[in-house]
């Protein structure tokens, strides 16, 4: 091949590198000036993938945008998802008076990346990306209502007490929520003993309750995570065995999955990466008091998983001077399944007043 030959291919690739060039410049022009358009009537069923450093964060919003009020829902888990909350009830009595924003956490659900960091901080800056997002797309005027429920009951109150967070919502509401995690593991061994006594002396379930009441007195709930995430387990059960709580009625159903949720991956990649270990070491009395907003408070009676002793701690600590407690007499972890009526009828009572 002559010089000329090469001389000319050479030329051409330097053409077909600088057109390359030049149309990633264009588009990443187009991308820094895209404008989020904002909708703020009638009814949306969005869904987005918000971009948070390496995570592509999931998020639906459906309902009614009018309202101008939207339920913001921080799941549990950690590694759970948002649209296990889209349930038929939800769907019929809260979506056509509000808008609700189902949103999934880093490694959650149907959120998406190449991994990126995992720590407490990182989920709160998340939580402030999705609401930043939602004010955007749907208007500042918009009111936002944070909804924690489990683990999603640690992030809210971690996320509103930092900095001025709480300024960019209205409300919050916290569901049998895990706030501080040694208080938890404390009341749940303590409150899965004391059943176990009255479950054996009216002889139900003993083998099981036997079980777990030698297990709460060969161990502390202090001593270590496997022995709380033992405990995990025996609440889950716990609830199950009890009588008074109701189960999800004939016609209830969760959301069907989406075609790009990939739920259990992340639900295990959040197990081995332990994301709510550091809770252990998080003292949330340095933030508990500086939270002022109006607060509504949901707990099941039989909730040995995040026990009703959260809500009485979180009722003296927190700063707020309007806090409404509803409890649920035949619920466990989760009474927006076991009573959802009641759950629904108290959420949608309680934000048409705030």
């Amino acid at each position: 091949m002559s010089s000329n030959t090469h001389k000319l291919i050479s030329g051409k690739l330097l053409l077909v590198r600088i057109m390359k060039f030049v149309v990633f410049l264009a588009l990443l022009i187009g991308i820094g000036g895209c404008k989020v358009d904002t909708v703020t009537e009638g009814m949306v069923n969005d869904d987005a993938f918000i971009k948070q450093k390496n995570q592509s964060l999931f998020l639906k919003v459906a309902g009614n945008i009018g309202s101008r009020k939207l339920l913001l829902i921080v799941h549990g888990g950690p590694g759970g998802n948002g649209l296990d909350y889209r349930d038929s009830m939800i769907k019929a009595t809260v979506e056509p008076n509000m808008a609700v924003g189902y949103w999934d956490q880093r490694f959650g659900g149907n959120s998406q990346g190449n991994g990126g960091k995992s720590g407490l901080a990182d989920y709160r800056e998340d939580l402030l990306t999705v609401v930043k997002f939602l004010r955007a797309k749907y208007g500042a005027d918009l009111k936002i209502y944070v909804m924690g429920h489990s683990w999603g009951g640690f992030l809210t109150p971690y996320f509103l007490g930092y900095e001025d967070n709480q300024s960019l919502v209205s409300g919050w509401i916290q569901v049998d929520g895990a706030h501080n995690y040694p208080l938890n593991d404390s009341l749940t061994e303590a409150m899965l003993a004391k059943r176990a006594v009255i479950e054996i002396a009216e002889n139900r379930n003993v083998d099981h309750w036997t079980e777990v009441l030698n297990y709460c007195n060969a161990h502390n709930s202090s001593d270590g995570y496997e022995v709380s995430a033992q405990l995990n387990q025996y609440a889950h059960k716990g609830e199950t065995l009890m009588d008074s709580v109701f189960a999800p009625s004939g016609n209830y159903s969760k959301e069907v999955s989406s075609s790009y949720r990939n739920n259990r991956v992340n639900e295990t990649i959040s197990g081995l990466l332990g994301v709510d270990g550091p809770t252990y070491d998080v003292n949330p009395d340095a933030y508990l008091a500086r939270i002022q907003l109006p607060t509504l408070l949901m707990w099941g009676e039989f909730d040995f998983v995040c026990p009703r002793g959260l809500c009485d701690d979180l009722n003296v600590k927190i700063g707020s001077s309007d806090k409404t407690i509803q409890y649920f007499y035949h619920s466990g972890h989760s009474p927006m399944m076991n009573e959802p009526t009641l759950f629904w009828d108290t959420v949608l009572d309680w934000v048409g007043k705030h």
